[in-house]
């Protein structure tokens, strides 16, 4: 009860400079009596906890004017913190069917409404709201990010695209982006059916709005590789690295597996090289060290490791290091105790997340493109330090 005599306060301010304007100005005392008469049924509904006519009468005494107007959308905000989104809506619905309001009122009262819809999970209705706003200069842009989170949420991903034009007009970088994944979202379900040509055409309509979209490259790495292609699906990966550095790491073994078909294993191995000097990684260490125990021996490899753990220890480099020191010869119980240390370096490893949200923060050991969480697109990359890369 007293959250909500709080909450109408405003509607009670309102009034009340209402009342005093409206004597002053018009000295209609008919007029004022008739609004007393609103006002104080309201409050007595209110006292006996009928709270929706309360609102009803309140909402009625406090004519929607210009100087009153914030505060109405004041209280109807209010409504939504504390999730009565039943009285919130009531109360915008009510600024709606206001004729006199200035335009810029009127758009904020749709565009507070169609934000209410959303809330509620009444999407096609908060879908038709945000449509009326797309050509507005205030609430344009925002209604097309709300418009692109509903077709995500309802996976509605041509609808998301039919607004690729307003979107365009935008330039707007993150908008661009969810636009690129909703090609990408229907390039994968292409790529289910083998429908080679159109998946290439998805992918580089995802990439014409966002240049670097790590994703759109990965599956069309993933459709030259089906085809055997390997010489493009090698130059897609290394774009990758170009585009999205952190989360290349996923992607060096299915690289490796093209330029092994290509026979060109020595020209990998120098990429994987650069990548670990340029960023340190520990998946790019562990695949260079297997050249080096190849070529060079496991002396030279154990030497590589060493230093590379003293620059940038992790626990996968360490049990990589573990392995190779079981794999050279010493004694039974050495070997013993060595397997050991690394069977409980692993069991640490699997309860770790591999992959971390770059936008929220959100842990998790599977890799999803849409964040679980915050719901961003490609935020969700490895793990960086002790514990990961």
């Amino acid at each position: 009860m007293l959250g909500l005599l709080f909450l109408l306060l405003p509607v009670a301010m309102g009034y009340g400079w209402f009342m005093g304007r409206n004597s002053v100005k018009q000295n209609d005392h008919s007029a004022t009596q008739e609004l007393s008469i609103k006002y104080s049924t309201g409050l007595n509904y209110l006292f006996s906890n009928q709270q929706d006519k309360a609102i009803d009468y309140l909402l009625e005494a406090l004519k929607v004017e210009d100087d009153t107007v914030e505060a109405h959308f004041a209280m109807a905000n209010l409504f939504r913190r504390r999730g009565e989104l039943d009285r919130a809506l009531k109360v915008h619905e009510h600024l709606v069917r206001q004729k006199h309001l200035p335009n810029s009122a009127k758009q904020q009262a749709v565009f507070e409404l169609a934000k209410d819809f959303l809330s509620a999970g009444l999407y096609d209705r908060a879908e038709a709201m945000f449509h009326k706003l797309l050509k507005s200069k205030i609430y344009g842009l925002k209604s097309l990010s709300s418009l692109m989170k509903i077709y995500q949420s309802t996976k509605d991903w041509q609808q998301g695209i039919a607004l690729k034009k307003a979107i365009a007009k935008t330039r707007d970088t993150k908008l661009l982006h969810t636009l690129a994944n909703f090609y990408c979202e229907l390039a994968t379900l292409a790529l289910e059916k083998d429908e080679f040509i159109e998946v290439i055409e998805l992918l580089d309509n995802a990439l014409s709005h966002d240049p670097n979209s790590s994703r759109a490259n990965w599956l069309m790495a993933q459709i030259y590789e089906n085809h055997q292609q390997y010489n493009e699906a090698c130059q897609c990966y290394k774009a990758i690295y170009e585009q999205d550095k952190e989360f290349f790491p996923d992607v060096i073994d299915k690289m490796f597996i093209c330029y092994q078909a290509l026979d060109a294993e020595e020209e990998f191995f120098q990429f994987i090289r650069k990548v670990y000097e340029e960023t340190g990684a520990t998946s790019a260490l562990i695949k260079y060290l297997s050249h080096i125990e190849q070529v060079k021996g496991v002396n030279q490899a154990k030497k590589f490791i060493l230093t590379a753990l003293n620059r940038r220890p992790t626990i996968r480099g360490f049990k990589y290091f573990v392995k190779m020191q079981m794999n050279d010869g010493e004694s039974e119980n050495t070997s013993e105790n060595l397997e050991v240390i690394r069977e409980l370096v692993s069991a640490y490893l699997n309860v770790k997340h591999r992959y971390s949200c770059r936008s929220c923060g959100f842990n998790s050991s599977t890799h999803y493109w849409s964040c679980p969480s915050c719901h961003d697109w490609e935020q969700l990359k490895p793990i960086r330090g002790l514990d990961g890369e």
